[in-house]
């Protein structure tokens, strides 16, 4: 999909696309439906920028350095940056909310992270587009 410039793209055109996601991501009832939605949403490299942005905001609360940051994570200094701008920027509630958040996510039981591995009925439900061809066929 090609990047959208978010200045073309007219104020309610763009409140609606966003409503419509939201909508969609606060009707799934389990941890499993979320990650399935967007691992099916979002491309490989897209969801793992989305978790640099997460690991990163850990660091940032672990008050590692953005240089150590960046060498870490192999990420651009723009990216830390407006990460801590993402930890800060709001007003002191929203603030103490989101790295209550994030440290939470840091402190969760290993067990509960990814390294686990999914079981599949079949190779067709492993990854989104063949989860797809799988329902277009009705196997």
């Amino acid at each position: 999909m090609a990047k959208v410039k978010p200045h073309t793209v007219k104020p309610k055109e763009k409140y609606q696309a966003i409503n419509s996601l939201f909508e969609v991501v606060s009707s799934l009832k389990t941890k499993q439906e979320i990650i399935n939605f967007f691992l099916g949403l979002f491309t490989p490299s897209e969801a793992l920028m989305v978790a640099r942005r997460i690991q990163i905001a850990q660091m940032l609360l672990e008050d590692k350095s953005y240089e150590e940051i960046r060498k870490k994570l192999k990420v651009g200094t723009a990216t830390v940056q407006r990460t801590y701008q993402w930890l800060h920027g709001g007003d002191d509630k929203y603030n103490n909310w989101l790295q209550n958040k994030i440290q939470k996510i840091g402190k969760s039981d290993k067990s509960n992270q990814i390294n686990n591995t999914i079981e599949y009925d079949s190779l067709l439900d492993k990854y989104p587009y063949h989860r797809f061809i799988k329902n277009i066929f009705g196997k």
